[in-house]
């Protein structure tokens, strides 16, 4: 049998683009062709696509495609019923047989010989043919090994990706590099990431990253996570995803992530845009990653668990001293760079010690906590507060002035005024309690750390010398009072 492949030595495979260009080359000269153009099928598309065209020797790229119409001659080629078409072109089918032993079309190779060429005899067709068929093969293979190389290449990709994954302890920073890396490798049209809240209660959204690359905050999302509320919770809970899963089930898949048992969150890949089937091997590749996502976030949560109880007061909740002194050395500096103002408040309960010596450590420590929370629900959201020492709270106002910092800490003190705790061997039944608060700003007041906790301290003992139960900055301590101190 008479093929170029054997009589030029063409081995294959080789990689596609090379088998594209050696096949041309050959058929171009053993056809005595003008032009040859190759379509080639794409995968979900109903039409051939150009891929390469050689015309008088040379190679070229354009784009054409030929739709495949129902009942057409050219679906008949394609599908076996015709094996050639020849007016007013010569067009051969380019079919291979799967490693399944299944006819497989792969493409179309259209043929433009010179008109003063003589026509076509039916022996040369046939050798037309036969080199058709192994140019298909040649093809196939390739085409069989690009996509092994892919695979192996995405793999590879995903291996790196989780090892930088789960030696990192910051999740945040990763997670976005890890989505993209995902939708980019696999082509996803989305790619979306909810956790599960420590306690299992619901699922918070997380990132989603779409087919340009563009990532979105999906923190706004909250699904609870009980039987039948969300097709979410569904699949986290192991049960059907719904209606939405089963109709769109080769374009959207959910992947729950699990570690010994715990539910960690759920990965949504879907292509309900380029509605392209989710290909097996892809979808295992994806499982397997999805695993190593859970447990790099099981390591990652419980770091923080442990950071959170470092970096913050077991009684209270409120970051540590050593905690505030970061941020607050990092927010001077930012209001020096952008010439802003900033406020340090300290704050000392009134009569804290007598409580305790009074009603024992255990309703101090009521106390104390009851204090930290209305401090939490009274400050803005960039606020920063610390517990400083025994019943002293510091708290961070960056870029408040006097009168916002008036406002802030009026409101703090008000709160605190409405604090009852139950005592039931009091007299009373229960005690209240009033704070004192001095106020220093920056830069008014000072430009370092140590400045700003001086004039913040002086402040507050002046309200302690003053009746307690009040506010003062320091620039509205009388001036015969600075003198004399």
């Amino acid at each position: 049998m008479w093929s170029p492949y054997m009589t030029e030595g063409f081995p294959f495979p080789f990689s596609l683009p090379e088998t594209i260009s050696r096949g041309l080359r050959l058929l171009y000269r053993q056809s005595r062709a003008q032009e040859i153009d190759l379509f080639l099928k794409r995968p979900y598309c109903d039409a051939l696509q150009l891929e390469k065209s050689i015309y008088l020797g040379e190679l070229w790229e354009a784009e054409e495609s030929l739709p495949i119409f129902e009942g057409s001659p050219l679906q008949a080629l394609l599908t076996g019923h015709k094996k050639i078409l020849s007016h007013p072109f010569l067009y051969l089918p380019l079919t291979a047989q799967t490693q399944k032993l299944e006819i497989q079309t792969i493409g179309l190779l259209r043929l433009k010989r010179r008109k003063s060429a003589r026509t076509l005899r039916p022996r040369e067709k046939k050798r037309l043919q036969q080199a058709a068929a192994e140019f298909a093969r040649a093809l196939y293979y390739a085409q069989l090994l690009q996509g092994h190389q892919e695979r192996l290449k995405r793999l590879g990709t995903l291996t790196e990706l989780s090892s930088m994954f789960a030696a990192s302890l910051q999740v945040e920073d990763r997670l976005r590099l890890i989505l993209q890396a995902v939708q980019q490798h696999f082509g996803f049209d989305r790619v979306r990431l909810y956790l599960v809240d420590p306690e299992e209660k619901f699922l918070q959204g997380e990132l989603s990253v779409d087919v340009r690359g563009r990532v979105q905050n999906l923190h706004a999302e909250h699904i609870p996570l009980s039987p039948a509320s969300h097709r979410f919770a569904q699949a986290i809970l192991g049960e059907t995803a719904g209606a939405i899963q089963e109709e769109f089930e080769d374009t959207l898949i959910y992947l729950p992530l699990r570690n010994q048992g715990k539910h960690i969150g759920l990965l949504a890949v879907d292509n309900l845009l380029s509605q392209e089937p989710i290909e097996k091997e892809d979808l295992a590749l994806i499982q397997s990653f999805a695993g190593q996502i859970s447990m790099a976030l099981s390591n990652a949560r419980l770091f923080k668990e442990v950071e959170t109880l470092s970096l913050h007061d077991s009684l209270t909740h409120l970051p540590v001293r050593r905690y505030f002194m970061e941020r607050l050395k990092e927010e001077i500096y930012r209001a020096e760079r952008f010439r802003q103002s900033l406020s340090l408040v300290i704050l000392d309960l009134d009569f804290f010690k007598q409580t305790n010596d009074t009603y024992g450590h255990q309703i101090g420590d009521l106390l104390l906590q009851a204090v930290a929370q209305r401090v939490l629900s009274n400050i803005r959201k960039i606020d920063f507060p610390s517990r400083y020492g025994g019943d002293e709270i510091l708290i961070l106002l960056p870029q408040a002035a006097q009168e916002e910092a008036r406002t802030i800490t009026q409101r703090i003190r008000n709160a605190i005024r409405q604090i009852r705790i139950p005592v039931p061997f009091a007299r009373a039944r229960e005690i209240s309690a009033t704070a004192s608060l001095g106020i220093a700003i920056f830069p008014q007041d000072g430009r370092k750390i140590e400045e700003l906790m001086d004039k913040a301290d002086d402040a507050l003992y002046w309200v302690k010398a003053h009746g307690r139960d009040g506010i003062c900055f320091y620039q509205e301590i009388p001036k015969q009072t600075q003198l004399f101190e």
